[in-house]
C-alpha cells in the first residue's frame, strides 16, 4: 500500500513538472513568435511605405507637362489624342506602373497609356471615384480599389492639371499592388492589409480577401458595395469583434470565416501611412506545439531516468542496510553458537564469494557483449569500405600489371603515365576513405557541392576503360551539352557512376556483343544520367529489392553497392531509379539538380 502511494506521488509530481515545463516552453515560444512577427510587420510597413512613396509625387510632376493642357483645351483633336496616348504609354513603361490616364473636369477619360489595349480606360467616366473628387478640388488624391474595367487591384495617385489658375483635368497613376508579393516574399507568416473600415484588400490567404476583420453593419456594407470598390464581395467577418480598435489591442485572437472553424493566432499590426491602411501579421499558435511536444518528451525522458537512478540507489542503500543488520545479528550469535554455527557462517561466506564470482562473470559477459557489438559494427563498416574502394583497387592492379609489361618493353613514357594514373587512384582511395565518415553521418550534411558532369563521366569511363577493353565491351556515351554543372560531390558522383558501370559490365558477361551506354538528358532545373546495358535485364521482384541493404544476386557480393549509391545521390537532393532499357537490359537513372553560373546548390 505504501509502495503504491509513493509510486502515485512520484508520478503525479512528474506529471505536474511536465505540465509546468510545457507551459513555460509554450510561453517562451509564444513570446519569440510575437517578437518575430512584430519585427516582420514593421519591416513590411517600412518597405511598402517606401515603395508607395516612390509613386506619390509622380502625378504632381507629370501634370505640369504643357502637352496635357493642350489636349484638355482641344479634347477632340485626333493628333493631340494620339500624341498624348503615346506620351502616357512612354511614361508608364519607364515608371513600371500599371496605367496612367488623363480625365477632364467631368471625370471622362480622354487619353490613357492603355488606349490600344482591349481593356482601355479611354471613354470611361470615373467622376464617382474619391481620387478624382480629391484632385478636382485641388488636392493630391489617393485611393485603393478594384479596377472597374480591368478588375485588377490597384492603388491610385491623382493630381489636378492646372491651366493657369483653373483646374482643367486630372492626371491619375495606377500602381498594381502585386509589388506587395515581391516585398513579402521572404516572410514566414500570414498577413493581410485592411482599409480604415477593416475590409481586407490584400492577403497571403485568398479566402480572407475582400472580407472584413470586424462585423460590419448593413449600412456600411451597402456603402462599400455602392462605391464598387471591392466588386460584389460578401464582406463576411473574420472575427467576432465589432470594432477595429478592439482587434488592434489584441495579442492573440480567433480568426476565420463564419462557416469554418476559427484558427487561434498570434497577431501584430501597425499603421501604413496616411491612407488609413493597417497591416496585420499572424502566426498560428499551433506552430508552437511541435516545440512544446519536443520539450515535454525530453523532460519526461530525463525525469524517468532520474527516477530510475534514484530507485536503484535507494534499493542499493536498503540492501546494504539489510546486510549490515544481518551481519550484526550473526556477530551476536557467534559467541553463543556451537561449531555448527561456525560451519553455517563459513557457508555464508562461500555464498557471498559465489555471489561475487557471479557478479564478476556477469560483468565479463557484459563487456564481451559490448565488444561483440563493436566488432559487428566494425565488420559492417569494413564491408562498405571494401566495396567502395574495390573498383579503384582493381583499376590500380590493371595499371600495375600493364606497367610491368611496359617496363619489359622499355616503354618508360607509358610507364610514367600509368604511374601518374596510379597516383591519382591512390588519392581517390584516400578521398573515399576520408569521405566515408561524412557519408555515415549523412543526416547532418546539407549535401551542397558543385561538380562538372563532363569531368565526372570522363574520369569514370577512364577508370573503367581497361576492364571494358579486356572484356570487349563497346561504350556508347552521349552528352548533349558541354560544361554542365550539377549539385554533387565529384568523388562521390564518380563512385556512383563507377559502381553502375561495374554492375553493367558484369550484366553483359554472357552477351554476344556486349554494350554499355551513358546518356545525359538536360532539363531546365535538373540533369538525368542514364547508365544502360544490353544484358538479360532484371525481373520485377529483383527491382523491388535491389536497393535494399545486403540484398545481392552475386555469389561474392555484399549487397551494399546500390544502397550506398542511392544514399549518396539522395544526399544531394537527387534520385536513383531502375527501369528496363527499350532495347533490352537494365537502365539506371541518376537525377540531380542542374546548376548555372552563379547558382548555389540547394
Amino acid at each position: 500500500m505504501r509502495r503504491r502511494f509513493i509510486i502515485s506521488l512520484v508520478t503525479a509530481f512528474g506529471v505536474l513538472l511536465t505540465v509546468l515545463v510545457g507551459a513555460f516552453t509554450y510561453s517562451s515560444v509564444e513570446k519569440r513568435f510575437a517578437t518575430e512577427i512584430e519585427y516582420d510587420v514593421y519591416q513590411l510597413q517600412e518597405k511598402l511605405s517606401a515603395e508607395l512613396a516612390r509613386y506619390s509625387e509622380i502625378p504632381v510632376v507629370l501634370s505640369a507637362d504643357p502637352r496635357l493642357k493642350r489636349l484638355l483645351r482641344v479634347p477632340k483633336s485626333k493628333r493631340l489624342y494620339k500624341e498624348i496616348n503615346l506620351l502616357l504609354n512612354n511614361w508608364n513603361t519607364r515608371l513600371n506602373s500599371d496605367v496612367i490616364y488623363l480625365m477632364d473636369r467631368s471625370g471622362l477619360t480622354l487619353a490613357a497609356s492603355n488606349a490600344d489595349a482591349p481593356q482601355s480606360f479611354v471613354g470611361h467616366n470615373y467622376h464617382y471615384r474619391p481620387y478624382f473628387q480629391q484632385a478636382i478640388e485641388g488636392k493630391k488624391g489617393r485611393y485603393y480599389a478594384l479596377g472597374v474595367v480591368s478588375d485588377k487591384r490597384g492603388y491610385y495617385f491623382s493630381y489636378p492639371v492646372w491651366d493657369g489658375e483653373v483646374i482643367t483635368g486630372v492626371l491619375t497613376l495606377k500602381v498594381d499592388l502585386s509589388i506587395i508579393d515581391s516585398i513579402w516574399g521572404q516572410q514566414k507568416f500570414d498577413y493581410l492589409i485592411a482599409d480604415p473600415l477593416g475590409v481586407v484588400f490584400y492577403s497571403s490567404r485568398d479566402e480572407w480577401l475582400y472580407q472584413s476583420l470586424s462585423i460590419l453593419s448593413d449600412q456600411q456594407k451597402e456603402t462599400i458595395r455602392d462605391s464598387r470598390r471591392y466588386g460584389d464581395s460578401s464582406l463576411s467577418h473574420l472575427t467576432k469583434f465589432s470594432a477595429l480598435e478592439d482587434i488592434a489591442a489584441q495579442e492573440a485572437l480567433h480568426l476565420g470565416l463564419p462557416n469554418r472553424a476559427p484558427e487561434h493566432v498570434l497577431v501584430s499590426n501597425t499603421d501604413l501611412g496616411s491612407a488609413g491602411w493597417r497591416i496585420y501579421g499572424f502566426i498560428p499558435t499551433s506552430d508552437a506545439w511541435p516545440v512544446v511536444t519536443q520539450s515535454v518528451l525530453i523532460f519526461a525522458t530525463f525525469y524517468g531516468l532520474l527516477v530510475l537512478v534514484l530507485t536503484a540507489w535507494l534499493q542499493t542503500v536498503k540492501t546494504q542496510r539489510k546486510l549490515a543488520r544481518l551481519n550484526d545479528e550473526l556477530e551476536q550469535k557467534v559467541d553463543s553458537r556451537t561449531a555448527s554455527l561456525e560451519e553455517t557462517n563459513t557457508k555464508l561466506r562461500q555464498s557471498i564469494q559465489q555471489y561475487e564470482d557471479t557478479e564478476k562473470a556477469l560483468r565479463q559477459t557484459e563487456n564481451e557483449l559490448i565488444q561483440t557489438a563493436k566488432l559487428a559494427m566494425l565488420g559492417e563498416l569494413s564491408a562498405s569500405i571494401n566495396h567502395e574502394i574495390n573498383q579503384p583497387l582493381a583499376a590500380m592492379r590493371t595499371y600495375t600489371e600493364n606497367s610491368i609489361k611496359l617496363m619489359e618493353k622499355e616503354r618508360y613514357e607509358s610507364v610514367n603515365g600509368n604511374l601518374k594514373q596510379l597516383n591519382e587512384l591512390i588519392g581517390m582511395v584516400a578521398d573515399i576513405i576520408a569521405r566515408f565518415k561524412i557519408f555515415a553521418r549523412k543526416q547532418n550534411l546539407e549535401g551542397k557541392a558543385r561538380t562538372s558532369l563532363d569531368d565526372a563521366i570522363t574520369a569514370s569511363l577512364k577508370l573503367s576503360a581497361a576492364s571494358f577493353i579486356k572484356k570487349g565491351i563497346q561504350i556508347a556515351c552521349h552528352i548533349p551539352e558541354k560544361g554542365l554543372m550539377v549539385n554533387a560531390d565529384t568523388v562521390q558522383l564518380e563512385q556512383v557512376i563507377l559502381n553502375l558501370l561495374n554492375n553493367a559490365s558484369q550484366a553483359v558477361d554472357s552477351a554476344q556483343s556486349p554494350e554499355i551506354g551513358i546518356k545525359v538528358e538536360t532539363f531546365l532545373d535538373r540533369v538525368s544520367i542514364h547508365v544502360w546495358d544490353n544484358g538479360p535485364g532484371i525481373d520485377s521482384d529483383t527491382k523491388k529489392k535491389i536497393f535494399s541493404p545486403f540484398y545481392t544476386t552475386k555469389k561474392e557480393g555484399l549487397g551494399l553497392g546500390l544502397t550506398i549509391c542511392r544514399r549518396i545521390v539522395e544526399g544531394f537532393s537527387g534520385s536513383l531509379q531502375i527501369s528496363d532499357h527499350p532495347t533490352g537490359g537494365a537502365e539506371f537513372t541518376i537525377t540531380l539538380q542542374r546548376l548555372y553560373e552563379g547558382d548555389s546548390p540547394q
